[in-house]
């Protein structure tokens, strides 16, 4: 790949993660505001995520068959069209309907963008150029809820939705200057031979174990600081900005150390364990600060996780099919969101936003656990690959 073809997968990459988390960090309060219960926000939020499992898989399919740039380019259409839907739309069924719509889109973006990175970068330094990728993301995951929450408390939801839309509208543009990959003929049997590779399965439970509390986080953490530590809108943008900017300035030496030392999933089993022991103490933040040190620590080993995944994605399944099998991997992840986004409205209805935290993070704790027992048992030390 060219510089120039870096430059826009990264710019794509930030413009994509600024509009979502930009808009996702305060849908929870906005539909808190309407009136929704926490059960009809939890599953809002899930639908997001659950409206892409239907059409992700046959999306990428199709992307590997046919043409992966002209799949994102119909999922920022339809990410374009949610935004301009959430500005004018109230009702509860007609939201549902919005938020499905703009899972789709995200769905679209987010996992054909990635599968096509990695069709183009080679298989050289896959760390390193991954990582490159993944600053992006942090950049627009930090960035778009500081935004997000500047906006919402100065001028309102509907000015952010608008600037969104905007943006979205920007991201679609570049889409249309995307580099194209080959198609390729294949059998459906073919996906099923690379799935049933033990290693391959052992990733697809530990990419749910990895949704999982992001459902949690994105139904319940905003509520959480809003409601329990008292922070106001444009804190609550600060903390993401904050973690995001980190992130951003560790990925690259992440990545520089998974190609130097290349060790099937110690560092996807280490993130999930830092991740799981700071899921769990989040539920005990009391003040800015404390709460900030704990999503610090926690975040750091969410990097660790999200990095290794598109590692081994790229590495455990060929390139021509990587469209289809990333779509496999992201309706796991989505199933896991859904889930789990759903459950913590249940339980912050009857004990609280905490305790949504504290179960999640015991169960990714045990999951983790188990995983180092399997790398220091040696179970996936056939195959010398990170």
């Amino acid at each position: 790949m060219k510089r120039e073809e870096y430059i826009l997968f990264i710019f794509a990459n930030f413009l994509y993660f600024f509009t979502f988390w930009m808009v996702i960090a305060y849908l929870p309060l906005l539909f808190q505001a309407y009136g929704f219960t926490d059960t009809q926000i939890g599953f809002i939020i899930g639908l997001n995520s659950l409206s892409s499992i239907i059409l992700v898989f046959p999306l990428g399919v199709f992307s590997d068959y046919f043409s992966p740039k002209k799949i994102v380019i119909f999922g920022a259409v339809c990410y374009s069209a949610y935004f301009l839907l959430l500005a004018v739309v109230k009702d509860f069924y007609f939201i549902c309907a919005v938020v499905f719509l703009g899972g789709l889109g995200a769905a679209s973006i987010s996992i054909i963008l990635i599968s096509l990175y990695l069709k183009l970068i080679g298989e050289n330094d896959r760390g390193k150029k991954i990582s490159v990728m993944h600053l992006g993301c942090y950049l627009g995951f930090g960035a778009g809820p500081l935004a997000g929450g500047y906006l919402y408390e100065i001028v309102g939801p509907i000015p952010m939705f608008n600037c969104a839309f905007a943006l979205s509208l920007v991201l679609l543009l570049l889409t249309l200057f995307f580099r194209d990959y080959p198609p390729v003929v294949f059998s459906f049997k073919d996906y099923k031979k690379d799935i049933k590779n033990p290693k391959a399965l052992f990733l697809i439970a530990a990419v749910f174990m990895l949704g999982t509390h992001f459902g949690v986080e994105q139904s319940s953490f905003s509520l959480l600081m809003k409601d329990i530590i008292g922070l106001h809108n444009i804190k609550i943008g600060l903390v993401f900005f904050i973690l995001g900017l980190w992130m951003a300035v560790l990925v690259p030496f992440a990545g520089k150390v998974l190609d130097r030392k290349p060790r099937a999933f110690l560092f996807f089993a280490l993130g999930l364990f830092i991740s799981s022991v700071f899921q769990i103490l989040t539920a005990y933040a009391t003040t800015f600060t404390s709460l900030l040190i704990i999503r610090l620590i926690h975040t750091f080993g969410d990097m660790l996780a999200i990095l290794e995944m598109d590692v081994l994605t790229s590495l455990f399944f060929p390139a021509k099919r990587l469209g289809g099998n990333s779509g496999i991997l992201f309706c796991v992840r989505t199933s896991a969101i859904f889930l789990c986004a759903y459950l913590s409205g249940y339980l912050n209805d009857i004990g609280g936003y905490g305790v949504s935290f504290i179960i999640n993070g015991i169960m990714v704790l045990l999951f983790s656990l188990w995983a180092l027992l399997l790398i220091r048992k040696g179970c996936f030390r056939a195959e010398n690959i990170c």
